[in-house]
């Protein structure tokens, strides 16, 4: 059965002049395929409509979905290709939460993944020495008596009466405690210079002695005398004071 160049239906012998499908003339003295002459060139269309389901385009015949589908293509093509510049850009996009390769090494069993060094230091150096830094000044020794006396001031800056009278308040400081802690109401910070006069090894001796009390009120009380210890406390105090 004779067939049409163009768009391959088949079409039937007989007295029909053109292709069922697309219209494609059959050229007269011709006989198997249709829509060529007698030397085999291809015939000349007519200016007509196309048939049903294609559209001309110059002398071709194209099924009218072959355009879109080639839109199609492109435009999918197109979107696909924007997705992909997008998510190497984007680091909000789902590629981003990939995490890159790591260029740490694994770790090895027993060994610290955490390489330290440790400065070299020559022997004898001075710097690995706890004696080359500058020690603390040491508080004076409570077992000296000039230590008893600056550890019970030092206890009524801290407000513990209760031990102060215990390292001498109670000897010179009256009968009362409660009216020895009132004395001490006004006086917001004391300080003291002492010296021992003589010393034994029991801790017993006597002290020379400064003591310079700072008022609420910012003024200064400075006295001045010697302190007894005896037994780590103080059992007597004789003292000048001035303004």
């Amino acid at each position: 059965m004779p067939s049409c160049i163009h768009c391959g239906a088949p079409c039937p012998t007989g007295a029909a002049s053109s292709c069922p499908r697309c219209g494609t003339p059959r050229t007269p003295g011709t006989s198997g395929t249709w829509g060529a002459n007698a030397t085999g060139g291809t015939a000349h269309q007519p200016n007509r409509s196309p048939a049903p389901g294609y559209i001309r385009v110059g002398s071709t015949m194209l099924p009218r979905w072959l355009p879109w589908l080639l839109l199609a293509l492109f435009l999918v093509g197109g979107g696909a290709e924007f997705l992909i510049l997008r998510s190497d850009s984007d680091p909000s996009s789902p590629a981003s939460d990939y995490p890159s390769p790591s260029t740490t090494p694994p770790a090895v069993p027993g060994l610290d993944p955490t390489p330290t060094s440790t400065p070299y230091t020559a022997p004898g150096d001075p710097s690995d020495s706890p004696s080359s830094s500058t020690p603390p000044s040491p508080s004076p020794s409570a077992d000296t008596p000039s230590g008893t006396v600056e550890r019970f001031y030092q206890e009524i800056n801290a407000h513990d009466f209760a031990a102060a009278w215990e390292l001498g308040g109670k000897n010179i400081g009256g009968a009362n405690y409660s009216d020895w802690v009132a004395g001490y109401g006004s006086t917001s910070h004391i300080t003291v210079s002492a010296v021992d006069r003589t010393s034994d090894s029991t801790g017993a001796g006597e002290v020379s002695a400064v003591v310079r009390a700072l008022q609420n009120d910012g003024s200064v009380k400075v006295y001045s005398g010697t302190y007894t210890v005896s037994d780590g406390a103080i059992v007597d105090a004789h003292l000048t004071g001035s303004q």
